[in-house]
């Protein structure tokens, strides 16, 4: 839903196709993930057949940009299709080897915390003991695909621009390398810091676009 906002936004040639996964709007009643290769597979079935007949662009905020970068290397595996862009949004580069603390095991009390301190974490869902409890198990499986994760073998190296976006005051990814995006492309890689934290894309959505229909339409 929130990408689905953007429409108003982004240029009228830029044909914008959220995927949503399990858990969620329409597939709300599917099982969720257990690991990253799944969800891989499942988002290259989805769109794969939709690869042929445009360029094609793809934007991933936080565990999206593990899901991209996974996804966009499938892609180009399978397919020898390269994107003609992609963005990274919200978190380090896949390869980078952090010790953050694993927090989709701990209980429900002290989960919540660590959520809230994150932020992005609506004051109603909080304060709602029934959609917290529709809500809980999907974010724990959120939290434990990103967790879990291990990247594996070369670092990718796209053949198209990226560009790399952050809030400023993001402690998600202070300190944890993000230059080092500019190792996943052959060609040009930009950085855009926004004033707020790691949920910036929500109250910066217009200028996001704006980032997006800058960098899609000079090509």
């Amino acid at each position: 839903m929130i990408y689905k906002s953007w429409r108003r936004y982004l240029d009228e040639r830029i044909d914008l196709r959220p995927i949503e996964l399990p858990g969620r709007g329409i597939r709300f009643s599917e099982p969720l993930y257990s690991c990253s290769e799944e969800v891989v597979n499942d988002l290259y079935n989805r769109i794969s057949g939709e690869l042929d007949k445009q360029p094609y662009a793809v934007f991933g905020h936080s565990m999206g940009t593990i899901l991209t970068y996974e996804l966009v290397g499938k892609i180009i595996d399978q397919t020898k299709r390269e994107p003609v862009h992609l963005f990274f949004s919200g978190r380090y580069p896949p390869f980078v080897e952090v010790k953050d603390k694993n927090i989709h095991t701990l209980p429900d009390k002290e989960f919540l915390a660590e959520l809230q301190l994150l932020g992005g974490m609506n004051k109603e869902v909080i304060e709602n003991k029934e959609i917290l409890e529709l809500f809980m198990p999907i974010l724990r499986s959120d939290y434990k695909l990103v967790e879990t994760y291990r990247h594996k073998g070369s670092i990718a190296s796209f053949n198209c621009d990226i560009t790399v976006l952050n809030g400023r005051s993001d402690e998600y990814v202070e300190g944890k390398e993000m230059h080092r995006w500019k190792e996943c492309t052959t060609k040009n890689c930009r950085f855009y810091e926004f004033d707020d934290g790691h949920f910036f894309i929500n109250k910066y959505k217009e200028d996001v676009a704006a980032v997006i229909n800058s960098m899609l339409l000079k090509l």
